[in-house]
């Protein structure tokens, strides 16, 4: 590959919701309404890394310097697979809401992860796509996240079966399911991650845990069955939404109106504010119609929009001028 002066490779990463009720920091789906598209040109240099465009619905609420997430995550990639001798410029096309709980920056990482990888001619896996990304997450979490980069890598659901590197990931797709993902339109919480988990009980007692545990038990059966009793049970959390149903505009509307349009049940997406209602295909028009009606009662322009499973990654490479 490396017979040419550059190598340009164009990726493409879709959101996601993370958690889904009593799934928290363990389940997390990849949905189509949105995406980000990350453009890599790769040549012969002194390994300097730069973002030098961005563009898109949402380019204009990102950081265009080097604390944009995807020039963290290819220096990242670069120092895991000891690259160097190539200098890297990255266009970002910003297509998930910023600070919404929907994967935006985890979609952001992947995909310049993705592009940037094989255009380096690395032989990358989801989960090497996924733990690099989800490593990048600290920059905007504190922390590293892997269930959002995961979902975006690998599309469909995801179960994280270890979420320490080397982390291990699971990913199917489930049948008769079907979202609405809603997202008020209100300014984001600066540094909104760190707060949503600061406000997380530290310990909780046996008896909660067990009932926790419960919870997730019927999700994933639900999810792996198609027992939609036991979906519906499953996404009512009993740990995080309580403490951070609060800071979510609607909450307590969206979730009793969305059940009234025939839905299975709605979760805060991620950190919020967007939520995430799961319902059937025969159900999805009215379930979204009664979404909207909840957010117009609450005073609140919202976007909503019906949405299905997405695949992971995608990787194009493009000719150079």
């Amino acid at each position: 590959m490396w017979g040419i002066d550059t190598v340009r490779v164009r990726a493409r990463a879709y959101s996601s919701s993370a958690n889904l009720g009593s799934g928290f920091d363990v389940l997390a789906v990849a949905l189509d309404p949105y995406y980000d598209e990350v453009l890599v040109d790769v040549e012969r240099g002194d390994g300097l890394v730069n973002i030098t465009n961005i563009s898109g619905p949402y380019g204009n609420v990102v950081s265009g310097s080097e604390n944009n997430i995807v020039v963290f995550a290819v220096k990242l990639l670069m120092e895991r697979f000891g690259v160097s001798g190539l200098n890297v410029n990255i266009s970002l096309w910003k297509g998930v809401p910023v600070s919404m709980g929907l994967g935006g920056s985890g979609a952001s990482a992947v995909a310049a992860v993705a592009a940037a990888g094989k255009a380096m001619g690395l032989d990358l896996d989801p989960t090497t796509i996924a733990e690099v990304g989800g490593a990048a997450e600290a920059l905007v979490a504190g922390d590293p996240h892997f269930d959002n980069a995961s979902a975006s890598a690998f599309g469909g659901l995801i179960v994280m079966l270890s979420s320490r590197p080397p982390i291990a990931v699971r990913s199917f797709k489930p049948e008769g399911v079907f979202f609405v993902v809603s997202a008020p339109k209100v300014n984001p919480l600066p540094g909104k991650t760190r707060i949503m988990r600061s406000v997380l009980p530290k310990s909780i007692d046996l008896k909660t845990h067990v009932e926790a545990s419960s919870k997730l038990s019927s999700l994933l059966y639900g999810l792996i069955r198609g027992d939609m009793e036991a979906l519906s049970i499953g996404l009512n959390d009993v740990i995080v939404e309580p403490a951070r149903s609060k800071y979510v505009p609607c909450y307590n509307l969206v979730k009793e109106y969305s059940r009234k349009g025939g839905a299975l049940g709605s979760v805060i997406s991620g950190a919020g504010p967007a939520m995430l209602t799961i319902t059937s295909k025969e159900k999805l028009d009215n379930t979204a119609r009664w979404i909207e009606k909840a957010y117009t009662e609450c005073g609140l322009e919202a976007e909503v929009k019906k949405a299905e499973i997405a695949p992971g990654v995608q990787t194009w490479i493009e000719e150079t001028s």
